[in-house]
């Protein structure tokens, strides 16, 4: 077995390395900074109609409906390996056979999330200090129902690999949710009016998403095509993935529920402003491994072991790349942002960004082998790393933010991700790759990490020198320039120090500008590209 991927051949993006991989990453990049630019823009635009406590509360809710999906059994997580697997040998029947059995089951799964939703709504509100939130809480339980048919629909293009529809998708409802927000916002109606407008979005978006797939693939169709033996295939496999979503919302919601319950509900809003941009930074290096799961998934179908391999410490390599660079920059720019993105009164939320980006940084770096474990029908290593995750997060949160507030419960958060990811990566490689966990730390993620503390400490040593430049965080408009200042800092002594440690090669720089200029071409002429990738 070999031990890096020094020893593997060069593999390049646009030659023997997966294509299709690669362009399915670039849509995915183009739906996620379109998704992180309306979030940006619509977060301060909402904290101006709802006080800290109403945006708090709007919080709790969607933490509430997270939660109760977790009783679909793991059936979300199999659509996309599942479609992925069917499509590669065109099996359009078993396709049909899916989508009806999951719909089934959405059907009356709405029916009992809503019914238990309600039923609980009382015990749940009052251990919470929430108020007035009744019916609101019907349409979020409503939209979130409806929301699972049209992921469910979606996974098709996601499991044939067709980013580019599945994308596009996306972006058109995020613009009618936009108008909607707007319109019922300037309305007067408060959290009423979002909750309202998440319900719209969720029925248009199955419409739209259903019929996009009905006109692109007339294959695929809804007749009675239950499948109970194919039903409980994927609830064997969702299962495993379902203990990754629980690990998810344990690292990423329960210490929401465990400030609002010992701080208040006005202090879930700053640490939901520093959990919503961190978690913005961790979007996009995890956009790069979009693809993985249907890539690999089709990899492993045709039995391409030495493939998934290259696969994954390629895809590890950029990830680590992209995440350390953002890591680096939000710690250094957290005051920046936060008072430009939403202004003066949260600057309780810059200590929180910096703790956060740490952990979810390292949790990111996991992603390729939690990715790569799911497309080859492996969860197993993502779900014990994930029980970890859920033991510790909130027992150290707990600890910690009776001691030091909600910077405690960061901190716990934070630790709680770097000890899961580091068990996730021992287990991946001596069970899967045969290997040592070091050759990743050793190939992939220290030089990088070592880069990216070097470009950190020339941007402070510059702020040092230059003063007036901090001054600069003191006038709004002005935050942007201060900001720019820095990057034109920060990126090129990072880059540099990546060549001078010899960790971008010749190869890699060719893929990345292969890449750019399929971007630039697919700009120009969008639909000729997309014929010539789908083809």
């Amino acid at each position: 077995m070999t031990s890096g991927p020094e020893q593997n051949p060069p593999i390049s993006f646009l030659g023997q390395f997966s294509q299709k991989l690669v362009i399915n990453t670039f849509f995915n990049m183009l739906g996620r900074s379109w998704s992180f630019v309306v979030t940006l823009l619509l977060t301060p635009y909402i904290l101006k109609h709802l006080d800290v406590g109403e945006f708090g509360v709007w919080v709790l809710l969607s933490v509430f409906t997270s939660s109760f999906n977790l009783l679909d059994m793991g059936l979300g997580s199999s659509f996309v390996k599942y479609i992925s697997t069917y499509h590669t040998h065109e099996d359009y029947d078993r396709i049909n056979e899916v989508l009806f059995s999951g719909l089934l089951f959405y059907t009356l799964f709405g029916v009992l999330l809503t019914s238990i939703g309600m039923a609980v709504e009382r015990p749940l509100f009052s251990w919470f200090h929430i108020s007035e939130a009744s019916q609101v809480f019907l349409f979020v339980l409503i939209s979130c129902s409806l929301q699972n048919i049209a992921i469910m629909f979606l996974s098709v293009f996601k499991g044939m690999q067709r980013m580019d529809k599945s994308n596009a998708i996306e972006v058109k409802m995020s613009i009618v949710n936009i108008v909607g927000t707007v319109v019922f916002l300037e309305g007067g109606l408060g959290m009423l009016g979002l909750a309202v407008n998440s319900a719209v979005c969720s029925f248009a978006a199955v419409v739209v998403t259903w019929w996009t797939v009905r006109t692109s693939m007339p294959k695929i169709r809804l007749g009675w095509n239950f499948n109970r033996a194919l039903l409980k295939e994927m609830f064997g496999y969702g299962v495993k993935m379902q203990v990754s979503r629980l690990g998810g919302l344990i690292c990423f919601q329960v210490d929401k529920l465990i400030i609002s319950r010992s701080l208040g509900i006005a202090a879930v809003s700053f640490y939901e402003v520093g959990s919503r941009l961190t978690s913005f930074m961790r979007a996009v290096p995890l956009v790069m491994i979009s693809a993985l799961i249907p890539a690999t998934s089709e990899l492993g179908a045709r039995n391409d072991r030495e493939k998934i391999r290259q696969t994954y410490y390629l895809a590890s390599k950029w990830v680590c790349m992209m995440t350390v660079a953002l890591v680096g920059f939000v710690i250094l720019e957290a005051r920046s942002v936060v008072n430009f993105w939403i202004g003066r009164g949260f600057e309780n939320s810059i200590v929180l960004i910096q703790i956060l980006a740490i952990g979810y940084g390292v949790n990111v770096m996991g992603g390729a082998a939690s990715q790569t474990g799911a497309g080859v029908g492996r969860p197993e290593f993502d779900m014990k790393s994930t029980v970890l995750l859920a033991i510790t997060n909130p027992i150290l949160s707990w600890i910690l933010v009776q001691q030091f507030g909600a910077a405690g419960a960061a901190t716990g958060t934070s630790i709680a991700m770097v000890v899961a990811s580091m068990y996730l990566l021992v287990t991946f490689h001596k069970k899967y790759l045969g290997n040592s966990v070091w050759t990743v730390l050793r190939d992939v993620q220290f030089r990088p990490i070592l880069a990216g503390t070097l470009a950190g400490f020339a941007v402070l040593g510059f702020h040092r020198v230059v003063p007036q430049l901090l001054a600069l965080e003191h006038v709004r408009y002005l935050i942007p320039i201060k900001m720019a200042v820095d990057f034109v800092l920060f990126a090129p002594i990072y880059v540099v120090l990546l060549i001078a440690l010899r960790h971008v090669t010749k190869i890699d720089w060719n893929n990345f500008i292969g890449l750019v200029s399929f971007g630039f071409e697919f700009l120009r002429h969008p639909a000729r590209e997309r014929v010539k990738i789908y083809r």
